[in-house]
């Protein structure tokens, strides 16, 4: 069914089950009143009259609680009343604030995290020969140095170490962020947001239920547990539908946000003395590793013998040589358990400090998309949703009330 006539019969649902619990109310008066004028002559009918006259309050305070959802009873500004359009910001602000602090804090990323191989994407990634190809001119100069100076067994290990040096004495931060600025200015960072943004889908279908009980405990205690459901479905499907935009839209403001963050990070990266102090004891960790140490030292015996008498000549297979070694780094990366495991680490580290600087503007999506949200369209679209149902607790009410009302004076009756 189309979305318009989909509304269409909701609403005409919904009018004719407000209907039905008007016409009992007024039934319930109607009987009322003709059992109140034979009373005199028919005592029976106080039975009737108790039952009627206790129906109807029970109706009229019905009324009024599920009014109080959605509107101001009779346009009368009663506090705590009006409640969907009237919280709806705060409802907002604590969702996102939920998921901020019980989804994106580290306790709650890492397991997922440590339960990704980085290591072993990364491995496969570097040793498909057309990726390599693409880092081969960053190390090309190297490797010249490299086949200037070493040519003989007996300086492999200095080979290492002079490399292991050079390594150290490059401070990672500052590259990071220049490699980081190429990558903005190519848009390739915008794969890593279409990376969170399913990270997110994920982490809300994983949620559900936790955000189901949330907003159950935070709603009042006399709204019923279906209308706490159809809330929640209404919550979530608004929150699939953000994320789904910013998923498609390349100009939604979230990207916008993100794209200055990144700027931001970048800039920290170049100056910020503790995030530069912090990218240098991780990248000394890494090259303290006994596989990475072995590898400084076995690719010179792999690739002096082809390189030594081509570095010289332009034509020569010098960058495709180097594309190979990259090859069967990425292999390296994916056989040794150690390295992988260093690299997880190290990876695992780097994206959880990523959430922790963004996880505020991720609420923030979740917030001002609530905000956006018009009070008085919203209390509509929930109460075609959930109205037709909010009406049985009316009918209810009646008869239970009704039913209170009758047993109550049988007992007067009795005693």
């Amino acid at each position: 069914m189309q979305p318009g006539l989909r509304e269409q019969e909701q609403q005409r649902r919904l009018r004719r089950m407000k209907m039905l619990a008007t016409g009992l109310l007024v039934l319930m008066a109607v009987v009322f009143v003709l059992a109140h004028l034979g009373y005199d002559q028919y005592p029976l009918l106080g039975y009737v009259r108790a039952f009627a006259e206790a129906a109807m309050i029970g109706a009229l305070a019905d009324w009024f609680a599920v009014t109080a959802l959605f509107r101001h009873p009779l346009g009368i500004p009663i506090p705590h009343t009006a409640i969907i359009p009237r919280q709806k910001e705060r409802i907002g602000e604590s969702l996102a604030n939920f998921v901020r602090d019980n989804f994106l804090t580290p306790e709650a990323l890492r397991p997922r995290l440590e339960g990704t191989d980085f290591a072993a994407t990364i491995g496969a990634w570097i040793s498909q020969p057309e990726n390599a190809k693409k880092v081969t001119h960053d190390v090309a100069g190297i490797l010249n140095w490299l086949l200037q100076t070493v040519d003989s067994d007996a300086l492999r290990d200095l080979v290492r170490r002079n490399l292991h040096r050079s390594l150290r004495e490059v401070t990672v931060a500052p590259l990071i962020g220049r490699v980081l600025d190429l990558l903005v200015r190519s848009d390739h960072h915008q794969q890593l947001m279409d990376a969170a943004v399913g990270a997110a889908r994920q982490t809300l279908e994983d949620n559900r239920f936790a955000i189901r009980m949330k907003i159950r405990t935070e709603s009042p205690w006399w709204i019923p547990k279906f209308v706490d459901e159809e809330i929640y479905d209404k919550i979530v499907s608004e929150m699939e539908g953000a994320l789904n935009r910013i998923g498609t839209d390349e100009n939604h403001s979230a990207r916008m946000q993100f794209n200055e963050k990144v700027q931001a990070f970048i800039e920290r990266l170049r100056h910020d003395p503790e995030l530069i102090e912090r990218g240098e004891e991780l990248k000394d960790e890494l090259l303290d590793h006994p596989a990475v140490q072995r590898y400084l030292a076995d690719v010179w015996l792999h690739l002096s013998a082809y390189l030594r008498d081509q570095t010289g000549d332009p034509d020569s297979q010098f960058l495709q040589r180097i594309s190979n070694a990259l090859v069967r780094l990425g292999e390296t990366v994916s056989e040794d358990p150690q390295l992988s495991a260093e690299i997880n680490r190290w990876t695992t580290d780097a994206l959880q400090y990523l959430v922790s600087q963004y996880r505020t503007s991720i609420a923030n999506v979740i917030t001002e998309t609530v905000r956006g949200w018009d009070p008085e369209l919203t209390a509509r679209r929930v109460e075609l949703q959930v109205g037709r149902d909010l009406q049985f607790i009316r009918i209810n009410g009646t008869l239970v009330g009704g039913l209170a009302g009758l047993t109550i004076y049988s007992l007067i009756q009795l005693f």
